[in-house]
């Protein structure tokens, strides 16, 4: 008991510690006028000493956000003078961007009101500075913070990994462990973690707000996953749901999302009464600042359903930023919908072929089947190679619903679309498990992939799975060869595939 209170202290005397220098929580009643009265963020990129033939420096930088997807990448390059000056239109509180500036730096770093990063290519082309280092330098309104806060990225690294993978594996164990062991193991790693801490806050107190936020974000963060599917103490989750971050950051970011995720489990209560009893508990249940936040990730959830559910959630929020990250949400949703339709109306009919009911041919080169019975898996097989004769196929098991599947297909696509002279087919079987057909035809069009898709019933999908010893979930990948020789092994991911890694798994 004495390690339960002890956790429940050190959340309130951090947050109430925190408050004193600090700026305004993303839960802050004065945060919503805040973000709705200031300008959009500018981050400008500066290179100095650039060889005098160098090219222009290639950016991508990584946004944080909330709403649907956890990240967004966008890309950028410097001009002939080496600078690159980028609008942050998302008005997130403290966004963390994922930086990579060609090969002369990799940071994260946090953007609020404006901040410019100075790169000396002369001092970083030899080593590509990581974080903060020589020729490097923050400025601007956000300027010392990131100074300070990429500094604490390097302070005692490795004993902070040590000490967060010592808390992972706890966290993931905790059914397994004694409910005092746990709380005695993970308040133990806590106070080193909060050692290191104030190790590094004595020579930077003005930020002792932020360098707690990455930890104590994190740490509870961790603590909601442990108890899916489970109950935590009435005392921790009380103390939880007071827990306010200020960064739109990693850690931010997903303790609200892994709390939400909690709350799914939880709310036996709103059982039948469908996505408006899930709003109205959590407005019964939190703040309403924090429950609008967490309304934010329930978007994800209803994505597939977004013409009937978006109005809901947007309907029930009453904080103006979240209302309108809701209603940006909704604008995608309405562009990418209208995309999705003009490609089905230009679509063409398939002539009858043998690997499924023939349903559609869309504009970019995508072939769709649908497969709700079939009498023998072989067959289908021997079909599918006579259909592409001397070819290798590709076969990618996927679902609508699995993240590691949508991250992965835009690199098949890219794979697909740079090898096309290659005698590679690629064939993408998607299970109708926790689905259904309109999702799946939604999510081809939208991400615009070419190839063989075919709709399959879950139970041939396991059929397929087992002849083709595709073992494990999804995604899962096999490659036949020109000659019918099944490689279960050649794919672990399409990401970390190129050219000669298919031609060589394809015997070209």
């Amino acid at each position: 008991m004495k390690y339960l209170l002890s956790l429940i202290l050190v959340l309130f005397c951090n947050q109430l510690n925190a408050q004193n220098p600090a700026p305004m929580t993303m839960e802050d009643k004065k945060t919503d006028a805040y973000l709705m009265a200031r300008k959009p963020a500018t981050l400008t990129i500066q290179f100095k000493n650039l060889p005098a033939n160098g090219k222009k420096v290639n950016i991508k930088y990584t946004l944080v956000q909330l709403g649907i997807g956890f990240q967004t990448a966008k890309y950028a390059e410097t001009d002939a003078a080496g600078v690159a000056k980028l609008v942050l239109d998302q008005n997130y509180p403290w966004q963390q961007i994922w930086l990579s500036a060609g090969d002369y730096l990799y940071a994260g770093i946090y953007v609020n009101e404006g901040l410019t990063v100075t790169i000396d290519a002369q001092k970083t082309a030899a080593h590509s500075a990581y974080m903060i280092g020589e020729g490097v330098e923050y400025s601007g309104p956000d300027g010392e913070l990131n100074t300070v806060m990429n500094e604490n990225v390097l302070f005692k690294k490795q004993q902070k990994e040590a000490l967060g993978n010592k808390l992972g594996t706890l966290f993931q164990t905790r059914r397994k462990l004694n409910a005092s062991f746990f709380f005695a193991s993970i308040d133990s790693a806590r106070r080193q973690l909060t050692q290191i801490d104030q190790e590094f806050i004595a020579g930077h107190p003005k930020y002792s707000w932020a360098v707690n936020d990455r930890t104590l974000s994190d740490f509870y963060g961790q603590l909601c996953v442990s108890y899916w599917g489970d109950v935590m103490p009435d005392s921790i989750f009380a103390a939880i749901s007071k827990y306010q971050p200020y960064f739109t950051s990693n850690d931010g970011v997903s303790f609200y999302k892994y709390l939400q995720s909690y709350t799914v489990t939880q709310n036996n209560s709103q059982k039948g009464k469908g996505l408006e009893g899930t709003l109205a508990w959590y407005d019964r249940t939190f703040t309403q600042q924090k429950s609008d936040l967490l309304k934010l990730f329930l978007l994800d959830d209803e994505k597939n359903s977004f013409a009937q559910s978006f109005p809901l959630i947007i309907n029930s929020i009453q904080t103006r930023w979240c209302k309108k990250v809701a209603m940006d949400e909704l604008k995608k949703s309405n562009i990418t919908q209208k995309k999705i339709d003009s490609l089905f109306a230009m679509s063409k009919k398939i002539a009858h072929a043998d690997i499924g009911k023939p349903l559609v041919k869309l504009p970019f080169e995508a072939e769709l089947y649908q497969i709700d019975t079939l009498k023998n898996v072989d067959e289908f097989i021997l079909n599918l190679r006579s259909k592409f004769p001397g070819k290798a196929l590709i076969i990618d098991f996927w679902a609508t619903w699995c993240a590691p599947c949508l991250a992965d297909l835009p690199f098949s696509k890219s794979l697909h679309e740079a090898n096309k002279d290659l005698p590679v087919e690629y064939v993408y079987l998607c299970t109708n498990s926790s689905s259904d057909i309109n999702i799946w035809k939604n999510k081809v069009a939208e991400l615009q992939i070419p190839g063989t898709h075919v709709f399959v019933d879950d139970k041939i999908i396991t059929q397929l799975k087992n002849i083709l010893n595709a073992t494990g979930g999804f995604p899962a990948y096999v490659l036949i060869d020109a000659n019918g020789k099944i490689n279960n092994k050649a794919i672990s991911r399409m990401e970390a595939l190129n050219r000669a890694g298919i031609k060589q798994a394809a015997g070209l």
